[in-house]
């Protein structure tokens, strides 16, 4: 009965895994994407005030 249960965990472990890094990866990449969202905020703010000063 423990040898069965072993032998479950086991083969279960590569699929933790693979289900492991499909999360790290989500979370990197929607990371990615607000870290690009606020250069791309602050870069126009300061477009704007630049303009502003020039006008």
């Amino acid at each position: 009965m423990n040898i069965d249960m072993l032998q479950r965990a086991l083969t279960a472990l590569p699929l933790t895994k693979i289900r492991q890094r499909a999360f790290d990866g989500a979370f990197f990449g929607v990371t990615l994407i607000a870290i690009a969202g606020w250069v791309y905020f602050i870069a126009l703010l300061l477009v704007k005030l630049f303009l502003w000063f020039l006008g």
